[in-house]
This record gives structure tokens, C-alpha cells and sequence, in this order.
């Protein structure tokens, strides 16, 4: 299917001659703007990393029997105008909003459109892992907790480093260095601000279900249950392959990839290729988990979480109800 791409508009041109086209503009079914970058196709084998990813179209360029050319991820975090997600610079992110919510003011936008998927997340952070590039962001309270001379806009007016208040900074507003590829061409606020929510995994009672590919119009009834389960193993998460203890407690690892895995451990290469049972890849970001019940993933961090922001950062604490002002959400397309 085609995607409706090529027809001029001064705002598109503009965008895509001072990004030498590593970002456009899609408009979506009321005609709203989103600055998306462009992350085209790749194999696992290209990115020369370590073998345990195999080879093969990476997982966020497959849906079903298809074959992606390119996904179009939000350049910006997102906010809602008139019930649609929208990827602007210069804006106080949506914050406040559920899982639900959050998707669907993505899919509400028209065909293609879809809130950011696990496999997403993965295909970006492994990009910047193989181009040797880690972006910082707004993880101490409108600034980087490891360069304080690198700010954003606090869109409550404050100051950064000042730790009262709500520190979101407005979308985009910090350095290139706050940006996927170090360019201001490139996916900003990954680390900190605010957590994202993610598409297409989900936890119940500690099991993994979760869109083997970036199908991300699955219904949730066809998600697989995999034989991979996270336990609460006397407050140290691990992993598992069956059942292990349910508790309804905020359990962590101070770095994912330092994540316990039980003795004899069958690995899952999809869980790998998707940055959640840590393979031989090292990425910043502190992992949580409630075992009990249905959890939805975040990613990424907040503004105030330090190091343990990041590109690993991975939260399967919250359920999908939850509604806080430090949760928020990307958009992306693909057809």
C-alpha cells in the first residue's frame, strides 16, 4: 500500500530540507501535523552486534507476511489535540493518560497510525547502540543528571536542577545531544521526562504475552503467551521459564541489563531482540516489575530518575488504568 507522502506542502518541504529528509510531515484523518522521523529497514546482521540477535528483518519492519520499507516514529513525545495524538516541538507532552487512552488517540488518527510498539523501541535503541551513540536527556529536573550544562524548557517555567514542581521541559527543547542520532534531525526526549508507554508486550500474574511482530493491530486476544514468566524471587526480579511467586510489590534491578535470570535459563531470541531479557548488549536504565495482575510496559525514564534513565529503562510496574503526570506516549506509522 502506498503511503501518501510525496505531495508538497511548505511545512513538509521545509522540514524535510533541514533534515535532509531523516524527518517529514504525515498529517492524519482531520488533517493535524506530525513531524515523524524515517527509520528505514534493517537486518539485525547490519548493525554488527553481537550475535545473539541472529539475522533477519528486524521485527519492527515485519507485520504478519509484510515486509515494512520504513516505520515513521513521533519525532516528539505526544500531546492530544481534538482526540488525536500529535508529534510538535515546543509542547508540554501529554501527561495524565492510560494505556487505552494513550492508543487510542494514535489509532484514532486514520490507517497506519499506532501508538509506539515494544519493537519500535528496540529497532531505535539497538540503531544507536550500533552507531555507538547513547542520547541523554531530561533526567534531573529539566536538565541531564550527567551534563548539567545541557537544559531544556521547564514547561512549568521553573528552573532546572530545581527539584520542585512538575520538570517536564516542552518537546525538543533540549540539545542535539537529547536526540536519538545526536542531531536535531533526530527522535528526542527518549531518556527522561517523561515514561512512554509501549505497545504490543504486556505482563499477567508475571507471564509474557505479547505482538511477535509489530502487528500492532492484533487484538490482545491473539497476543502469545510465552513460556517466560518474570517472579518476584524475594524482591530480586528474574526470569523464568514457568511460574514463579506473584506479590503485588514494586521490585527492581538498579540496571535491566544486569537482570537475574533462574539457573538453566532457556533464552527467548524475540525477548532479546526486544530488550527485555538482557543479552550481550549493555544499555542504561533501571528495570521494574509489580508481579501480580496485568502490567503494561513503559520505557525510558522520567525527569528526575538519574542514571536510572535510559534507553533500557523498562517498567512493568503500572497497570493500564494508571493516569500520571510523569506517564506519556509516542506516536508512529507505518503501512
Amino acid at each position: 500500500m502506498s503511503i501518501i507522502i510525496a505531495s508538497p506542502d511548505s511545512m513538509r518541504a521545509q522540514v524535510e530540507a533541514a533534515t535532509g529528509g531523516a524527518t517529514t510531515v504525515l498529517y492524519d484523518d482531520k488533517g493535524f501535523p506530525s513531524l515523524m522521523h524515517v527509520i528505514p529497514k534493517f537486518r539485525y546482521e547490519d548493525l554488527g552486534l553481537d550475535a545473539t540477535f541472529g539475522t533477519g528483518v528486524a521485527t519492527a519492519f515485519l507485520k504478519g507476511n509484510t515486509e515494512l520499507p520504513e516505520i515513521f516514529i513521533g519525532q516528539y513525545q505526544a500531546q492530544v489535540h481534538d482526540g488525536r495524538a500529535v508529534s510538535l516541538p515546543g509542547r508540554d507532552a501529554k501527561t495524565y493518560v492510560d494505556y487505552d487512552a494513550a492508543k487510542g488517540a494514535c489509532t484514532a488518527k486514520g490507517a497506519g497510525w499506532h501508538m509506539m510498539t515494544m519493537h519500535e523501541w528496540a529497532a531505535v535503541a539497538l540503531w544507536c547502540e550500533a552507531n555507538g551513540f547513547t542520547p541523554r536527556g531530561n533526567t534531573d529536573c529539566g536538565r541531564a543528571h550527567d551534563a548539567n550544562h545541557e537544559m531544556g524548557r521547564r514547561q512549568d517555567g521553573g528552573t532546572a536542577g530545581d527539584n520542585s514542581g512538575s520538570a517536564r521541559i516542552l518537546t525538543g527543547s533540549g540539545p542535539a545531544s537529547w536526540r536519538h542520532d545526536n542531531s536535531m534531525g533526530g527522535i528526542a526526549d527518549l531518556v527522561g521526562n517523561v515514561w512512554e508507554w509501549q505497545h504490543g508486550l504486556k505482563i499477567i500474574d508475571g507471564q509474557i504475552h505479547l505482538i511477535e511482530d509489530n502487528s500492532w493491530d492484533l487484538d490482545e486476544g491473539s497476543w502469545t503467551a510465552l513460556g517466560h514468566h518474570f517472579s518476584n524471587e524475594s524482591g530480586t526480579p528474574t526470569l523464568k521459564n514457568s511460574a514463579g511467586t506473584v506479590e503485588d510489590a514494586s521490585i527492581y534491578e538498579s540496571q535491566w541489563d544486569n537482570l537475574t535470570k533462574e539457573a538453566g535459563y532457556t533464552e527467548s531470541q524475540l525477548l532479546q531482540r526486544l530488550l527485555v531479557s538482557p543479552a550481550d548488549v549493555s544499555m542504561q536504565g533501571r528495570f521494574y516489575v509489580n508481579t501480580e495482575g496485568e502490567r503494561i510496559p513503559l520505557r525510558g525514564g522520567r525527569w528526575n530518575d538519574g542514571s536510572s534513565a535510559g534507553l533500557g529503562a523498562l517498567n512493568l510496574y503500572n497497570a493500564r488504568s494508571d493516569a500520571y503526570g510523569n506517564l506519556g506516549f509516542r506516536p508512529a506509522f507505518a503501512l
